[in-house]
């Protein structure tokens, strides 16, 4: 009687199997079979699915951002002016979001670029709460570890008072 003996690994699933060839085969048959059909690992799922929001998110018009606004090292400042505290707010996350890829902001992010535009306050969370229970930003994690982004709404309104500062600047 002729013996087999099998070792594979496929990814993180192995198979071992030693014996009679028709009792091997009838195995790694089974095994095969398991494997083809089990459950896909988490990350292995969120590869092979697209997310949602990518596909309905509108494109942003592309805006000159770089004109009203300067980058240095993870500070977004205004070089032009909003009209107001929390239109520079939303700019400065904006900002964040475009020119750095920075989807979180950190509030010293934004109260060192609110400092850099010209706006002395002493602290951003009581800006950014008053944006965020307007609907304009949303706020992720408490005390220390608060970090910021645009909602829908407040994308919106920050691409309109974009425009609306680009227009200022010749």
């Amino acid at each position: 009687m002729e013996t087999q003996k099998l070792k594979i690994k496929v990814g993180e699933h192995e198979f071992e199997a030693a014996g009679p060839i028709d009792v091997v085969q009838a195995q790694f048959a089974a095994w095969k079979e398991l494997i083809v059909n089990a459950p896909l690992k988490a990350n292995e799922l969120a590869a092979k699915t697209e997310r949602p929001n990518e596909k309905t998110a509108p494109q942003l018009p592309h805006l000159a951002l770089d004109r009203i606004m300067k980058v240095e090292g993870r500070v977004v400042s205004l070089t032009a002016r909003a009209e107001t505290l929390d239109e520079t707010a939303l700019l400065i996350l904006l900002g964040q979001k475009e020119l750095r890829g920075n989807q979180e902001v950190t509030g010293s992010e934004i109260m060192d670029g609110l400092r850099q535009s010209g706006y002395a306050i002493p602290r951003a969370d009581t800006l950014m709460d008053r944006l965020s229970a307007d609907g304009n930003v949303i706020t992720v994690g408490v005390h220390r570890s608060r970090r910021y982004r645009l909602s829908n709404s407040g994308l919106n309104l920050a691409l309109t008072v974009a425009q609306a500062v680009l227009q200022t600047v010749p």
